[in-house]
């Protein structure tokens, strides 16, 4: 994957932002990266086929370094599309016996640790693949190029809205803080309208959690 640098982004944000630490811009950019490949969903990748086992539900999914998993735009099990729960909204079926029903899952929650969760609980062999949307972490060095070369200045321009925004510095300016916020929405609708099924796909192997 190749990866391009919150310092590729700084000639989009500086002239906006005049005395700004290059520390500070950087944050912000990974905020406003995230935000933007999180709404826009313009990140996506290929989940390739891998297989369930009889009796786990929770499915780890690895993601490249750098990324979280947002979302799954579709699942297939073998073959078919399940549908995608909030996992706050599902309750898991049990048996009299307080355990786990068993069964074809037939829904799917995507958890906070890059995981899914299957539901019934398989009881067998299965197949499953689909299509995944991925944001960077706050912590990552910087994003696929193909990020910052279709949609750096969108992400640029968020930034700058969070930079001016901040109160009581020499770059501080309300004014401009909201024309890119403003601006930074439109390039999210933009985004989020286009057909991203020609972006880069990335693959990512589904492997059992433990």
């Amino acid at each position: 994957m190749a990866t391009t640098t919150w310092a590729s982004f700084y000639p989009y944000v500086q002239p906006y932002v005049p005395g700004c630490p290059e520390i500070v811009i950087e944050s912000h950019l990974q905020e406003a990266a995230a935000d933007f490949c999180a709404e826009s969903e313009v990140w996506r990748y290929t989940i390739e086929p891998d297989f369930t086992s009889n009796g786990t539900s929770d499915y780890e999914i690895d993601v490249p370094k750098g990324t979280f998993l947002e979302n799954i735009m579709y699942l297939y099990l073998d073959g078919n599309i399940i549908q995608h729960v909030s996992e706050r909204h599902f309750r898991v079926a049990t048996n009299k016996d307080g355990s786990a029903i068993k069964g074809t899952p037939t829904y799917f929650s995507v958890l906070d640790d890059n995981s899914i969760r299957l539901y019934p609980m398989p009881d067998g062999k299965y197949t499953f693949n689909g299509l995944g949307v991925l944001k960077p972490i706050l912590s990552a060095t910087g994003v696929e190029t193909f990020i910052f070369t279709t949609h750096g200045r969108s992400i640029a321009s968020g930034a700058i809205a969070r930079l001016a925004e901040i109160p009581n510095k020499e770059w501080s300016n309300p004014e401009l803080a909201m024309q890119h916020r403003i601006d930074f929405e439109r390039r999210i609708s933009n985004a989020k309208g286009r057909d991203t099924r020609r972006t880069n796909l990335r693959v990512a192997a589904i492997r059992f959690a433990d």
